[in-house]
């Protein structure tokens, strides 16, 4: 269903704070260690029901950061904290390094069509866009500065190709094809070829 472009910007406005319990002890580790290049990957839901397991009610955190010129990879959950893995040079923070100015300028696209309505005197473009009320995100706290910057990829974005009525989204080829997507791709790669490893362990 069509809802106002405005939704989704509140919506995003909102997701830094869902998420700060499992957030908070992420930035606590990178502070006491002294890791000032990094990223944070995490997988957000807005609208979806209340989990009765407690240790679901936080999503898991990614930590991903380069120190004396090695990489590492830590995984935070609500109820446990897993063992850092080594990773090697290949690897999203090297990617978003190498892209970085791309991808900060990069945002994914909601979807949209145009409408053409002809009349005796005018013709009138109109801007149709879909979004909807629960959805899940790919968000990445990039705290390279003094101050964490976030980037968010609403998932129902990149994956609608067509609407009801037959419609092409004017801008699924473009968010398929940027470096953000790319981005978002490489860590969900890694993290799930570290699960099919069993590489995540409790401290």
């Amino acid at each position: 269903m069509t809802r106002p472009i405005l939704l989704t910007t509140l919506l995003l406005g909102t997701l830094p704070g869902i998420t700060q319990i499992v957030g908070d002890r992420v930035n606590k580790y990178a502070s006491q260690n002294r890791i000032d290049t990094l990223l944070i990957y995490s997988f957000p839901c807005s609208g979806a029901g209340v989990s009765f397991d407690s240790c679901q009610y936080d999503e898991p955190h990614y930590l991903i950061w380069q120190q004396n010129g090695e990489f590492f990879l830590k995984r935070f959950d609500y109820c446990r904290t897993y063992q850092t893995l080594s990773l090697d040079t290949s690897n999203p923070l090297t990617f978003y390094l190498k892209y970085k100015r791309i991808i900060d300028k990069q945002e994914i696209q909601q979807p949209t069509y145009y409408e053409v309505k002809k009349s005796k005197k005018t013709v009138d473009t109109l801007i149709v866009t879909s979004s909807v009320d629960h959805s899940c995100y790919h968000k990445f706290q990039l705290p390279l500065t003094k101050k964490p910057k976030y980037k968010y990829a609403d998932t129902y974005d990149l994956d609608f190709k067509v609407f009801e009525n037959g419609k092409k989204n004017i801008y699924y080829a473009y968010n398929q094809k940027t470096k953000f997507k790319a981005l978002i791709d490489l860590t969900l790669s890694l993290i799930k070829q570290l699960e099919s490893d069993n590489k995540f362990q409790n401290e």
